[in-house]
């Protein structure tokens, strides 16, 4: 019926034209009407009324024809002005580069739940997912990689869904979903894990396969508590599974609440830490383990909070990455060790750590140059550590970085060797100078067969690539002797047998008194020192 009596407005005009041309007809015919106008025109020769008749008639075929031709032209617009308005509801409600509902759509979906009369459940399973560190993607590949990523993140969420179940793009990288009512505890699950399971798999784009990841956060809510509650329950409990490892999912339970707010309280102190550079280096330093001899320092981001007191960089490095600004403090870092460090003997080296978004930054080597520009720094005494991660997105770019930066004079060092993607053809390929072994394999290696054979193997391949080789996690006494007693030899070693990490001033001081010949003496914070004798 709607549509009939839209189509009779749209021919309002005709239909007027045709019932007074019919009114008049059947007027006419009645009093004959054109017979009197005969017998007058020939009464009255003179007056020319039949000259009079055909202008009249004329004139009526023509505006009857322009009525016409303007009635299909308001018909049009008409129909343009309503396809218009269904554009503009369509696009107001759905998330312009997915084709997703949008977050208006998401909302008046919950409360159009609530008020449907077919809904018998009280209750409904609401899902916040969100793509793990998209942040980099955006950065290592460009945002037309990050907006395909996207598309195709909204095609398996679609493809997974089914009869009843709604998801959204709320913004950014993060995508609402509620269940269809009805909806088990073992569904939402299932469903979890198939969400998981499709993202997980890497997006190929031109010919670049970008790996993906997701986390989701699922809780239970009653309907009419509201959309905001929905989705800050389900955000919260999002947080818990990217805390817990990323890559899974987590219910939400009351005991988030507290963590959750300690979580945005501790981003929103970072931002505002890291634009003031309040996150500062400490100094950690490396050794020959044969002599004794000081060789230098590596730059450790140490951030003391003015209320929780020091913050652990796994902690704050995380947050940092998550929300985008691993890789300005990474340049602050770097700023400020150089500061530091200016002064110090040229002789020893500074080791600063780039993150992978930092390393595959366009502007990496511009922004290397400038800072030790600016602050004076030698470029043969800046060694930039990198890991594989940094390596594996994008060989081929990570390859002219680190020869671009070599032409700077700088050195480069593998970092935590044997924890990532280790391959052999990195190595031969790359110009690197100096592996590091990680913590996990040195400390304690002296009661340890497996990092021991690890570790043999490592120094092994570092002595056909001639390579130097450091060895970091150096706890204790037995495992400094342990290292020195291997085939092959582990030229440097870092670890809290040695010294700890400490700030640029207490450097400055321990640099022109305890090591003001550069090698160690003394105690060294409590850690008794080995005599330089057992170290030859």
């Amino acid at each position: 019926m709607y549509k009939l009596l839209n189509g009779l407005k749209a021919h309002t005009t005709a239909i007027v034209i045709t019932l007074t041309t019919l009114l008049t007809f059947s007027i006419s015919a009645e009093y004959e009407l054109l017979e009197a106008f005969y017998e007058a025109s020939r009464t009255h020769e003179d007056w020319e009324l039949d000259e009079l008749a055909v202008l009249v008639l004329n004139l009526s075929v023509g505006l009857i024809w322009f009525l016409i031709v303007r009635s299909r032209q308001l018909s049009r617009a008409v129909k343009e002005r309503d396809k218009a308005e269904k554009a503009a509801q369509k696009i107001a409600r759905h998330d312009a580069l997915t084709g997703l509902a949008n977050r208006r759509a998401f909302s008046d979906h919950i409360e159009n739940l609530k008020l449907s009369e077919k809904t018998t459940e009280k209750s409904i399973m609401v899902m916040m997912l969100d793509l793990d560190r998209f942040k980099a993607v955006n950065d290592l590949h460009g945002h037309a990689s990050g907006d395909y990523v996207l598309t195709e993140t909204a095609k398996r969420i679609t493809d997974v869904m089914r009869d009843g179940d709604f998801a959204a793009r709320l913004g950014g990288d993060e995508f609402a979903i509620t269940l269809a009512p009805g909806s088990t505890v073992e569904r939402a699950e299932r469903i979890a894990r198939r969400l998981l399971t499709a993202i997980a798999k890497p997006v190929n784009n031109e010919g670049t396969k970008i790996p993906l990841g997701a986390s989701i956060g699922i809780s239970r809510i009653v309907l009419g508590q509201g959309v905001s509650i929905a989705l800050q329950l389900a955000d919260q409990a999002l947080y818990t599974a990217k805390k817990a490892g990323r890559g899974q999912f987590a219910w939400y339970n009351v005991e988030m609440d507290e963590s959750a707010k300690e979580r945005q309280q501790l981003e929103q102190d970072l931002r505002l830490t890291v634009r003031n550079e309040e996150i500062v280096p400490y100094f950690q330093p490396v050794f020959c383990m044969a002599t004794g001899k000081l060789c230098g320092f590596e730059a450790l981001a140490r951030w003391r909070h003015p209320d929780k007191g020091m913050i652990s960089p796994e902690i704050f490095i995380e947050i940092a990455e998550d929300i985008g600004l691993i890789s300005q403090l990474g340049w602050s870092m770097l700023e400020q060790a150089c500061n530091s460090a200016g002064e110090w003997d040229p002789s020893l080296k500074l080791a600063v750590n780039f993150s992978p978004v930092q390393f595959r930054d366009p502007n990496l080597v511009v922004m290397v140059r400038k800072i030790l520009r600016e602050t004076g720094f030698d470029p043969q005494r800046l060694e930039i550590e990198i890991t594989e991660t940094a390596i594996v997105l994008d060989f081929d770019l990570a390859k002219r970085s680190i020869e671009q930066l070599r032409e700077l004079g700088v050195s480069l060092a593998l970092d935590d060797f044997g924890t990532g993607f280790s391959s052999l053809s990195n190595l031969r390929l790359l110009p690197f100078d100096r592996l590091k072994i990680d913590r996990s394999f040195v400390t304690g290696i002296y009661s340890c067969l497996e990092n021991q054979k690890i570790v043999t193997g490592i120094l092994a391949l570092a002595n056909e690539l001639e390579l130097t080789v450091t060895a970091e996690g150096v706890e204790n006494l037995q495992d400094h002797q342990f290292l020195m007693s291997m085939e092959y030899q582990c030229q440097q070693g870092q670890g809290y047998h040695y010294a700890k990490p400490l700030p640029g001033d207490e450097i400055d001081r321990l640099l022109e008194t305890k090591w003001s010949n550069l090698h160690r003496n003394g105690d060294q914070d409590g850690v008794e020192p080995v005599p330089f004798a057992k170290f030859a």
